[in-house]
């Protein structure tokens, strides 16, 4: 499954949600995401001119984890999680290369300016950590799941 992020909408398998993000979603296959090799896991795409810093969000038996950074370059893709998918939902955080956030969240987590990988979610301030939006993807169950993000 593939989805695609531009800023107007929110758009899966037809249906529309109005939502405020600087990329939106829609689910597609393209060319490009079918010359990669069948792997299981998440991957993004960025079909953007520009690069992008990606973190995710997902539950653990240990809690709300998120993690990052992995810097796509324009036109290119990062295997973001190597196994096969666990979760219903995963959360992703987009930033550009100066680190201003390119997307409006469904949920607010911590991240750091570093790599990181933390544990729950909440109370950035008081931990010494950045709050951050995260946009939710609903994965269906699928093992595999695939996000484009372009622009308008």
């Amino acid at each position: 499954m593939a989805q695609t992020f531009s800023s107007r909408s929110l758009l899966r398998s037809g249906n529309r949600w109005p939502v405020g993000l600087t990329f939106a979603v829609s689910v597609f296959l393209s060319g490009l995401l079918g010359a990669l090799p069948a792997q299981a896991g998440l991957r993004v795409c960025n079909g953007s001119v520009d690069l992008v810093n990606v973190a995710i969000g997902f539950d653990t038996e240990d809690g709300l984890r998120t993690e990052g950074w992995w810097t796509i370059t324009a036109n290119a893709c990062s295997q973001i999680l190597q196994e096969p998918l666990k979760q219903e939902k995963y959360y992703l955080h987009v930033a550009d290369g100066f680190g201003e956030s390119r997307l409006g969240g469904d949920i607010t987590l911590c991240i750091r300016e570093e790599k990181f990988v933390l544990f729950d979610g909440d109370q950035c301030w008081q931990r010494g950590l950045i709050e951050a939006d995260f946009f939710k993807i609903e994965t269906d169950g699928a093992e595999d799941w695939t996000v484009l993000l372009s622009y308008d």
